[in-house]
């Protein structure tokens, strides 16, 4: 049985993560895509079982992927050599952060637990407990001092990153809490739910200040604008939604997809929103019309994650037909197919350089390409 993670690390059993797929690719599409073709110039391997999970850390010199064998391994991104092997927990690794320079690492499990390790030692320094089921994500404060977990049991909750202290519940979901991140100044938490809303809290009372309503279907994720004056919401009801975090109003209701949208993300400035959905594309939308100004074809299966690289002239898609694309934004062109994978690929990331990608596979491996 096969096992996926969301973003966010909400695990699914079966086969595709969706039920939809494009017609099978002719042969002129066979021979572009042979062309466009690339391959790993790296290869993170170890883990006995999926690697869920895979990021940058340490100013991308090293490489932390997060595996269901229970583990997670520090890779050296230069020459690939596995550098410490961090354990303890008794469930599949769902999720893993780092802190900015690179010397602790955060685990979060589907054993309820989250764990902080020193990435020299590779010593266990704290771990995080009160969840009674699987943790979902696990997401630092901006100032490292805080840690941010979500779980299937409704509650975000807050920790004290040193000493493990619990500070606050973030609670009021009535489902499983996917995802919860931090608004750009750590004043703020936003989290996202099966019970189809999204909640933002105040980061140090815990009080719900705004609960969006409006999706019909579960958010996966959500993101906030670089200003924090609105947010994004990606659901599987075929949409995606901007809303103002002052009033709880929706803005704008991304609709052009035909499938659910697995992730939605703003640009720099805000004017624009790129989706990842399972009717096997991503688009960028014009936040003030609504509309979609760009779509991006070529996957054959749902894409599941989509982002923009670091100077915002391409755009980075993971798909569940074992691979991932980059486009060229102006003209839409596909410009590399990264393969490898013998199996479903289960995320992507570009290095904070944009000069790298690297992904995270169900073949036990992570992968890096240059991009």
């Amino acid at each position: 049985m096969a096992v996926r993670a969301f973003p966010g690390g909400l695990m699914h059993t079966g086969g595709s993560i969706a039920d939809t797929a494009s017609s099978a690719p002719t042969g002129e599409e066979d021979d572009e895509e042979q062309k466009l073709s690339a391959f790993p110039s790296l290869v993170f391997a170890g883990h006995t079982k999926p690697v869920a999970h895979a990021i940058f850390c340490a100013g991308d010199t090293k490489v932390l992927t997060a595996s269901h064998d229970c583990t997670v391994k520090l890779f050296d991104a230069s020459t690939g050599a596995c550098l410490q092997t961090f354990s303890g927990h008794k469930g599949p690794v769902t999720c893993v952060a780092a802190s900015r320079d690179g010397s602790r690492v955060i685990t979060g499990a589907s054993d309820g637990a989250a764990r902080l390790f020193d990435a020299a030692t590779a010593k266990c320094l704290a771990v995080y407990e009160g969840h009674t089921f699987q943790v979902n994500s696990a997401t630092l404060a901006p100032d490292d001092t805080k840690l941010l977990t979500t779980s299937t049991d409704r509650v975000a909750r807050l920790f004290d990153l040193a000493s493990g202290r619990l500070l606050l519940s973030f609670k009021g979901h009535g489902a499983a809490v996917y995802s919860a991140i931090f608004s750009p100044d750590g004043s703020r938490v936003l989290t996202t739910s099966h019970d189809k809303t999204a909640k933002l809290f105040d980061a140090s009372t815990g009080e719900c200040l705004q609960t969006f309503t409006g999706h019909k279907g579960q958010i996966y994720m959500a993101s906030f604008s670089p200003a924090a004056t609105a947010i994004v919401t990606a659901s599987a009801d075929k949409s995606a939604m901007v809303w103002d975090t002052q009033t709880g109003f929706c803005k704008a209701i991304l609709t052009e997809c035909q499938e659910g949208v697995y992730r939605a993300v703003f640009s720099r400035d805000g004017s624009k929103v790129l989706t990842a959905s399972a009717d096997c594309t991503a688009r960028i939308y014009d936040v003030s019309t609504g509309y979609a100004t760009r779509r991006f074809e070529g996957s054959h299966l749902a894409v599941y994650y989509a982002a923009w690289s670091p100077d915002e002239s391409q755009i980075l898609l993971a798909s569940d037909d074992r691979s991932a694309r980059t486009f060229d934004v102006e003209s839409g062109n596909c410009l590399k197919i990264y393969e490898g994978h013998g199996e479903h690929i289960y995320g992507a990331c570009w290095s904070a350089d944009g000069k790298y990608v690297l992904t995270a596979g169900e073949d036990g491996s992570a992968k890096l390409f240059a991009a």
